[in-house]
């Protein structure tokens, strides 16, 4: 019989599920079609709820590549979230071109760009008390950050124009740093996460022996 831990984690799960099907249902529907080469692929959002929906799946059969997923997605979901709000509310155009405006409504917006950051960073920290840190998910962050930077810059080259415009304010050599920088908040928020789950350990290991 299940636990009510491992009860309250399933329900955690099935709503972020949903409010990623949310999210998604949006992007495939009505999402502007003429976004170039690339598509909605160019946006890291799309990349991180994609990442989510197969950490959600919980690949079992490939359980190391679900591990390498779920620990990059999740400070990745916590970056998305800390770059975007700040820039949206100052000014959408460092998010959208004027050419291609679109409007998200709050509760899609939330979807999009918060409840996966916050229900990945509950189920991590409530749940993942058996995580031992690793160099290997460390590296992986830091792979995907020189991908993502790679691949924002082929589409740049087939589209002439970045998808997001505030990287088109940027030099060759800023937007690398600005990418390394990301780079390492993610990996900040890892180890800030490893520390506070072996806070948790020690807690609940002397609250054992009490």
């Amino acid at each position: 019989m299940a636990t009510t831990k491992e009860l309250a984690r399933l329900l955690l799960n099935v709503v972020g599920l949903l409010s990623n099907a949310y999210g998604f249902s949006f992007v495939v529907g009505a999402f502007p079609s003429d976004i170039g080469f690339g598509g909605i692929f160019q946006f890291l959002t799309i990349i991180g709820l994609t990442s989510v929906k197969l950490k959600t799946k919980k690949i079992n059969h490939f359980v190391a590549i679900y591990k390498h997923i779920a620990y990059v997605a999740t400070p990745m979901e916590g970056l998305i979230t800390i770059l975007y709000w700040p820039m949206v509310l100052y000014s959408k155009e460092l998010l959208q071109h004027q050419e291609v405006p679109f409007f998200l409504p709050l509760p899609l917006d939330m979807s999009l760009h918060l409840w996966p950051a916050v229900l990945l960073w509950i189920d991590f920290l409530a749940f993942d008390v058996e995580f031992v840190r690793s160099k290997t998910h460390i590296v992986v962050i830091y792979a995907f950050t020189v991908w993502y930077l790679g691949w924002s810059s082929y589409c740049f080259a087939r589209n002439g124009f970045w998808v997001y415009p505030f990287l088109s304010e940027f030099s060759t050599i800023g937007r690398a740093t600005f990418f390394m920088f990301c780079g390492n908040v993610c990996v900040a928020m890892y180890e800030a996460g490893k520390v506070f789950i072996r806070m948790v350990v020690s807690g609940n290991k002397l609250a054992g022996d009490c």
